[in-house]
């Protein structure tokens, strides 16, 4: 996506034609698949058996065992795979006559398979990671993401203080606005000194690759990398 705007995030969704959409649930719902959801009010990840579709306005779910304890009607993302695809939609779950019930007369967005889909972050977006170990020297360091997708994140950091080159492990604390941090071990992908610009200090720039993602850590990065673009496209819309 062009834009006159630098801070503009990057299209990395694309919203599926009506048609498309109402055919994709039934599918779904034929094959009863599992589908990820997160609620508004908490940070886990529970599950839903996708069984029937009703007027193509709601998808009837059966419960898996994490998400037996979740009895209240609430606000959540989905997301799903399907015929090697990711698709998200932001929606309501309520409960009736012993189905799980997922609103789905909303937007369905895929995920745009780029190399470089990414969430350019804005300047005033709080975004920090909290360097914690680097060459197993401890540190408590917060370092400014510059932006996210769902394999890792850029960073600025003290151009000394620890000097990171490719290949390089670093740990560390992913804050991004007012949700709870994610712990990640991270290994340096590219690495390079920033020139100073007046009297501000030189810092470095390190593109940092997420190691260890197993596939509900993938639901959940992926599932924010969602909530993260429509809360920037909302705070810090385009000129």
């Amino acid at each position: 996506m062009n834009s006159n705007n630098p801070n503009a995030p990057q299209m990395i969704f694309k919203k599926v034609a009506l048609s498309e959409k109402k055919m994709l649930f039934r599918e779904v719902a034929h094959d009863k698949m599992q589908v990820s959801v997160k609620g508004a009010s908490q940070e886990d990840i529970f599950h839903l058996i996708a069984v029937q579709t009703e007027k193509d306005e709601a998808l009837l779910c059966h419960h898996t065992a994490d998400s037996k304890g979740i009895a209240t009607a609430q606000k959540c993302v989905v997301n799903f795979a399907f015929k090697s695809e990711r698709y998200f939609f932001q929606t309501e779950l309520y409960f009736e006559a012993g189905w799980a019930v997922l609103k789905i007369d909303t937007d369905l967005f895929q995920l745009q398979r780029r190399a470089n889909a990414r969430i350019d972050l804005p300047d005033k977006y709080d975004a920090v990671f909290i360097l914690t170990n680097a060459g197993g020297k401890a540190y408590f360091l917060d370092c400014r993401v510059k932006d996210i997708s769902a394999g890792g994140i850029k960073i600025e950091l003290p151009a000394t203080a620890p000097e990171v080159k490719i290949g390089d492990v670093l740990k560390g604390n992913l804050r991004l606005g007012v949700r709870r941090a994610i712990e990640f071990e991270v290994e340096v992908r590219f690495a390079q000194k920033k020139d100073p610009v007046g009297a501000a200090p030189p810092t470095q720039m390190a593109g940092l690759q997420f190691l260890h993602v197993d596939n509900l850590l993938e639901s959940r990065l992926l599932s924010l990398m969602m909530d993260l673009q429509r809360e920037i496209f909302l705070k810090y819309p385009k000129k």
